[in-house]
C-alpha cells in the first residue's frame, strides 16, 4: 500500500480514535454514547467525536459554552467528513486487510513510544485496543480508497514543473559532499584519554589506507549521529557551515581522497571527499522530482477537500443532536 504523507495522515486523523461504524441504531451500546447523527442511515455516536473534542478544548483555558459548541460543530463536520469516505471505500477488495491492521495497529505504538505510554493514553481517552484496531482498519480503507482515486499523488504535467522551475531557478551555494568518521572527545577529558582517542583515529585512518571500507567503519566506530544510518555521509555541507579546521582539510581534498586524522573541538576527524559543488544554478533536472512533490503536496489537500466536500452534498445526512 502506497503510504501517504505524514502531514495528510495527522491532519485527517491527529491520533483520533473514533469507533467503527455500527450497523444499526439496535447496535448503540453504552459505551458509544448516544447518537448524534446518521450518514446514509449509518449511525455516528458521540464517542467518535471524543478524543479530538478534547485535545481541542485542552488549547483553551475555561472555554465557555460559545467556544465548546463552535468546537464540537467543527469536530462534527470532520467526522461526517471521515465517515462519508470510509462508506465510500465500502466496495473495495482489500485481501490482506487483516495483516495491514495489524502493522498499523503496530506503527501507532511504536509512535507512542511504549506499552505503558499507550495504555495511559487509551485509559486517558476511555478506548480500547480492539477500537484501536477498528480505527486502523478504516484509516487503510480510506487510504486505498484515496489512492485508487488518484488523490494522494495527483498527476502533474510536465509543463507545469517546468514553469514552476523557470519562475524560481533553483539556487546551489559552494559545498561539498564528505564521509566523515569522528571520535568525539569530552571538554573535561584529560590529555591522556585524549591521547588514547587520537590513536585508536590513527588505527582507522591505517584501516582505511589498507583498503578497509570507509562506511562500514563509520557505522562501527563514529560517534557522530548520522553514522549508523548512512555510513558517515554528511550529504552536500555549505562552506563555512562546519567549524573552520572541518573546512580547511575538506576542502583540501581531491575527489574520493581521505584526510589525515584530524582534530576540532568535537574531537578527532577522518574525512572522505565525495564531490564538490561549485555556487550556481541546480539544473532541472536534478530538482524536477522535488517541485513535483512539492506541487503534489500543494495540489493533495485541495483535491481530497474538494472529493469530500461532493461525497458531503450527495451523503443523506441527518444530524441528531448538535449539542
Amino acid at each position: 500500500m502506497r503510504n501517504i504523507p505524514h502531514s495528510f495522515l495527522w491532519l485527517l486523523f491527529c491520533l483520533t480514535f473514533v469507533l467503527s461504524a455500527c450497523n444499526n441504531q439496535q447496535a448503540m451500546t453504552k459505551e458509544s454514547g448516544e447518537m448524534i447523527a446518521r450518514i446514509n442511515g449509518e449511525p455516528v455516536f458521540e464517542s467518535q467525536m471524543t478524543v479530538e473534542l478534547k485535545q481541542q478544548l485542552k488549547k483553551h483555558t475555561n472555554p465557555s459554552t460559545e467556544i465548546v459548541n463552535t468546537v464540537r460543530q467543527r469536530i462534527l463536520e470532520k467526522v461526517i467528513e471521515r465517515e462519508v469516505l470510509y462508506q465510500a471505500s465500502h466496495g473495495l477488495d482489500i485481501p490482506d486487510i487483516d495483516e495491514k491492521t495489524e502493522e498499523e495497529f503496530q506503527a501507532v505504538k511504536r509512535g507512542l513510544g511504549s506499552e505503558e505510554r499507550l495504555q495511559s493514553y487509551l485509559k486517558a481517552y476511555n478506548l480500547t485496543e480492539k477500537q484501536l484496531r477498528s480505527t486502523a482498519r478504516r484509516k487503510i480503507y480510506i487510504e486505498e480508497y484515496l489512492n485508487g482515486k488518484g488523490l494522494i499523488d495527483p498527476d502533474i504535467p510536465e509543463e507545469e514543473i517546468r514553469s514552476f522551475y523557470d519562475r524560481k531557478p533553483f539556487k546551489n551555494e559552494e559545498g561539498m559532499r564528505v564521509r566523515h568518521i569522528l571520535l568525539a572527545v569530552a571538554e573535561d577529558m584529560g590529555a591522556a584519554e585524549k591521547e588514547v582517542i587520537r590513536q585508536k583515529a590513527g588505527e582507522l585512518r591505517r584501516l582505511i589506507a589498507k583498503g578497509e571500507d570507509f562506511s562500514a567503519l563509520a557505522k562501527e566506530h563514529s560517534d557522530s549521529a548520522e553514522a549508523e544510518e548512512t555510513g558517515g555521509d554528511l550529504g552536500y555541507v555549505r562552506k563555512n557551515y562546519m567549524p573552520p579546521e572541518f573546512d580547511a582539510v575538506a576542502y583540501s581534498l581531491k575527489v574520493n581522497e581521505v584526510s589525515d586524522v584530524f582534530e576540532t573541538k568535537f574531537g578527532f576527524h577522518i574525512v572522505k571527499l565525495i564531490d564538490k559543488r561549485p555556487a550556481g544554478i541546480v539544473p532541472f533536472n536534478e530538482v524536477s522530482d522535488f517541485i513535483k512533490r512539492y506541487l503534489q503536496n500543494q495540489r493533495r489537500p485541495q483535491l481530497i477537500a474538494a472529493h469530500v466536500k461532493d461525497l458531503r452534498a450527495k451523503a443523506d445526512v441527518e444530524i441528531i443532536a448538535e449539542n
